[in-house]
């Protein structure tokens, strides 16, 4: 593994900046300006070593802000990154694009928020660039499916740094009776991958070495080939939108929401192509191979939401449901396989072989047959969760029920990450402060009680000063399935450390 370059660099930050210094504001009689940032540097060592290897990384953050007096502000917030988990950039543009799945670029520059705020009496106007908060519930949100997510890293690192900021309109409209937020997006951002060769690609989403099969060339080996979203579309009916209402009533902070647009989960479709090659005309020796192409595809579906939180005594109690009307679901391919290559298809591609190879005008050693089966499955569904927080003086901890519902489930078409109709997830969050809160300790987990798979992340954070901090952490993940969410990241358990210099 390389030394992280960036390194020298947070070091040397720490020498010039040894505290938080306001060098960088300005403030005027109508216009306050100010600039900050990090950099930021970090390695991580893999587990198993017959995962691909991932170099360190190093990260610059900037973050600028400009307030016009009461009347306006402008946000923006850039990240350039060497990426360690990018093996084999093929892409040379250095910003990341709002288009595509695979980014596939090192190094990089991510807009992650670029807007401009207009603040009235009674309404709040945002243009640009933003990421949006709905929902309660910590890192799982049934609600919030504004902003797709940065899945380059298996989902494991924090929300925040998940969530992709997208290109929008958003009004904030206050009463004394409801505030009122409507959204806007124009044109869907997809979400983001990491390349098949990478360590967090999809285990859901890599393809059979072979599909077995009773004909006489026995098993049939696969190629997968992985094309990128296409967003060609424009207009109207390509945008997003959503509208959320919120109250305090009797103590509770209550919100109703919905939401039209496209899932912010991976959805394929998988066409197929199966060929048959003559190898040897006297012995009728013959082969046949199959290419899946995976193709990202997007539906539009109607999300209706409620989310609310309260106090009770010493808890807090958060909670949120959504009802998902038209979402889609990915089967499982091994399933697909089974219902569309049956022996009867496989006689009949083979009846189509000997017809063109026996065709006395144009004979033909070889043949190739489309097989495009339905991999998205269209079912509602029923998200909903229960959270509870209690603080006490240096300590925090926080539980969580959370569960995916489809009422038509389907046992003889199974889907990724549902089980007889459920996905019941339980998490815990414990964070211990120590030394005058200059030493951190966290403890998050989540376990799944259908799939029986789990994620452990223990950490510790140590501050050696107001611009130095260094974190250094585990990330253990276990299931017996290998298509569960987080069974298929099940090779992934590394440690890691980051050494982040703020100024």
């Amino acid at each position: 593994m390389k030394t992280p370059g960036a390194l020298l660099v947070v070091l040397l930050c720490w020498v010039l900046f040894p505290v938080r210094v306001d060098a960088y504001e300005y403030e005027g009689e109508s216009l306050m300006l100010a600039l900050s940032g990090h950099l930021e540097s970090g390695a991580v060592y893999e587990f198993d070593q017959d995962t691909p290897n991932e170099d360190p990384s190093s990260e610059l953050g900037i973050d600028f802000k400009a307030d016009m007096g009461s009347v306006s502000s402008f946000k923006l917030l850039l990240r350039a990154r060497d990426d360690g988990k990018v093996i084999d950039p093929g892409n040379t543009r250095l910003f990341n694009e709002f288009d595509r799945i695979y980014q596939d670029k090192n190094p990089f520059i991510d807009v992650e928020e670029a807007y401009v705020d207009f603040f009235t009496s009674y309404v709040d106007l945002r243009f640009g660039i933003q990421k949006f908060a709905w929902g309660r519930l910590d890192e799982i949100n049934p609600t919030d499916n504004l902003n797709t997510e940065d899945l380059t890293q298996g989902g494991t690192n924090d929300e925040s740094e998940r969530k992709i900021g997208v290109p929008a309109a958003k009004a904030n409209v206050y009463s004394d009776f409801v505030n009122l937020e409507l959204a806007w997006i124009p044109k869907y951002v997809p979400y983001r991958l990491p390349t098949p060769e990478e360590r967090w690609f999809p285990g859901i989403l890599k393809a059979p070495e072979v599909i077995e099969t009773a004909t006489a060339a026995g098993n049939i080996p696969v190629t997968p080939v992985y094309e990128d979203i296409d967003l060609s579309g424009s207009g109207f009916k390509y945008s997003e939108y959503g509208i959320r209402l919120s109250r305090y009533i009797a103590g509770c902070d209550i919100s109703l929401s919905y939401f039209r647009g496209y899932d912010m989960m991976p959805v394929t479709s998988a066409p197929t192509d199966v060929t048959v090659v003559l190898e040897d005309l006297l012995a009728l020796d013959y082969s046949i191979s199959a290419e899946v192409t995976y193709i990202p595809e997007i539906y539009k579906m109607n999300v209706y939401g409620l989310d609310f939180t309260t106090t009770v005594g010493s808890f807090t109690l958060r909670g949120e449901y959504a009802y998902f009307q038209n979402k889609h679901f990915n089967r499982k391919f091994s399933s697909v396989l089974k219902d569309e290559l049956t022996q009867e298809r496989q006689d009949a591609i083979m009846d189509e072989f000997l017809d063109r190879y026996l065709d006395t005008e144009d004979p033909q050693s070889s043949t190739t047959v489309r097989i495009d089966p339905q991999v998205a499955l269209q079912e509602d569904s029923m998200k909903y969760g229960l959270g509870v927080d209690y603080i006490y003086g240096d300590t925090s901890v926080s539980v969580q029920f959370i569960q995916e519902y489809v009422p038509d489930f389907d046992n003889d078409k199974p889907v990724y990450f549902i089980k007889d109709g459920f996905d019941t997830l339980v998490t815990l969050s414990f964070k211990q402060f120590f030394l005058q809160n200059t030493f951190e300790a966290n403890l998050d987990g989540a376990y799944d009680l259908e799939f029986k798979d789990y994620i452990i992340k223990p950490s510790v954070r140590y501050k050696f000063t107001e611009t130095l901090q260094l974190t250094a952490g585990v990330i253990v993940l276990d299931g017996k399935e290998d298509d569960s969410l987080l069974g298929q990241y099940r090779d992934n358990d590394e440690v890691y450390a980051k050494l982040r210099c703020y100024f």
